[in-house]
């Protein structure tokens, strides 16, 4: 009788210790797939960032188009258009970088491509300021001076080409963060 009591002690105790320890996992569980969810809606505002930046890559491109067909207007962004996406990126600039510099994007699973997406948004962020808005206001003020040759349009042409490839380098690295955090 004594032995059918302990067994049933121990039963009932292991019952209440694996009923305590489903709880606990299942609560932490519940609390990583939160923290993972959070960290993939970090990801929209870059992601609207870029959108921001294929816009200024498209308005260099459509004022070459304009010019090189001689159109006095650009074909594809009016100037309200273009004062929006200047706007836009100076907006969403800090923001971006601050979710990038707070780490908050790294896990065990995506800290190199956290890393390697920060290091790309600063080099497409320095690219757009120093190579892309310079280029474009040159090519209008060298149209406006018939100055504008042939190679300084190639020379345009070669950078939009290495905007849009860190703008796909961005976007690769963000689809694989995305599919770490699932």
């Amino acid at each position: 009788m004594f032995d059918s009591i302990v067994l049933a002690i121990i039963g009932i105790a292991g019952a209440l210790l694996a009923g305590v320890v489903g709880h606990v996992l299942g609560q932490r569980s519940e609390r990583r797939k939160q923290s993972l969810a959070i960290k993939a809606e970090m990801l929209k505002p870059i992601e609207e960032y870029l959108k921001g930046a294929e816009k200024v890559v498209g308005i260099l491109s459509d004022t070459m188009s304009s010019i090189s067909l001689n159109l006095p207007a650009p074909v594809n962004y009016s100037f309200d258009d273009r004062r929006k996406a200047s706007n836009f990126m100076a907006e969403k600039t800090n923001e971006v970088f601050g979710i990038v510099a707070s780490d908050s994007l790294q896990t065990g699973r995506t800290k190199r491509l956290a890393r390697e997406l920060a290091t790309t948004l600063k080099e497409l962020d320095s690219f757009i300021k120093f190579q892309i808005l310079p280029r474009e206001s040159e090519v209008v003020d060298r149209a406006n001076k018939s100055t504008l040759t042939q190679d300084f349009m190639l020379e345009c042409g070669e950078i939009k080409k290495l905007a849009d490839k860190l703008l796909r380098k961005s976007y690769s690295i963000i689809a694989q963060i995305r599919n770490s955090l699932n």
